[in-house]
């Protein structure tokens, strides 16, 4: 008997942080699931898409489902005889399901909210980017690619203190020319420079302190 080739591994292609708030999103959708009929087609819907970030965050290894995205697809809460259960009893059955795989996808969460980067576990939404900055570094920031992120905003930071100062300068000395008080009228500035306190906040600009 010829042997069959091992399949294949996938590995993951989703961050935890990634899957958190999409498997988050389909338990807030099951809610509203649970009160439909169970041959209703939003339900197949619903399971393909779970199961697909299911298998993004967990590939699949040797060709196969991940016993976590396995247990999910097969979840069961007893034996169902359709040819003799009433449609109430498949519906309880159905209902029974879907809370077993709710229990399951939040226990994925808690897991997943572990090996998340702590910048993702601490604050996912409480940073809000200027739009510039969220345009060049945001999503590169959600990934997990922090230097690059930072890289590009700094690179576009420098990119607009340029243009709007009009200096051909770069790095530290641009700053200093652009933003700079001590001893020099900086070629951008927030306030009149009139008094210390207008001047600190000059200074606090500068080495990006945010105004308050």
């Amino acid at each position: 008997m010829a042997k069959t080739s091992p399949k294949e591994s996938v590995p993951p292609t989703m961050q935890p942080h990634q899957a958190i708030p999409l498997i988050r999103r389909q338990i807030e959708r099951l809610a509203a699931l649970l009160d439909v009929h169970y041959n209703d087609p939003r339900i197949a819907a619903w399971e393909s898409t779970t199961e697909s970030i299911l298998t993004g965050v967990y590939g699949l290894p040797n060709g196969n489902l991940h016993p976590k995205t396995a247990n999910f697809t097969c979840a069961d809460s007893g034996p169902v005889y359709a040819g003799r259960m009433r449609e109430q009893e498949i519906q309880r059955y159905y209902v029974l399901k879907q809370q077993q795989r709710k229990a399951l996808l939040e226990a994925y969460v808690e897991q997943l909210q572990d090996l998340a980067p702590p910048a993702a576990r601490v604050a996912p939404d409480q940073y809000r980017f200027h739009a510039e900055i969220e345009r060049v570094s945001g999503q590169l920031y959600r990934d997990g690619h922090y230097k690059q992120a930072a890289l590009e905003a700094y690179i576009r930071v420098i990119e607009e203190v340029k243009a709007k100062s009009g200096l051909n300068l770069d790095g530290d000395s641009l700053m200093n020319h652009a933003l700079g008080c001590d001893g020099r009228v900086p070629a951008i500035q927030f306030n009149d420079l009139q008094t210390e306190a207008e001047r600190d906040e000059q200074k606090g600009i500068m080495l990006g302190v945010p105004r308050t």
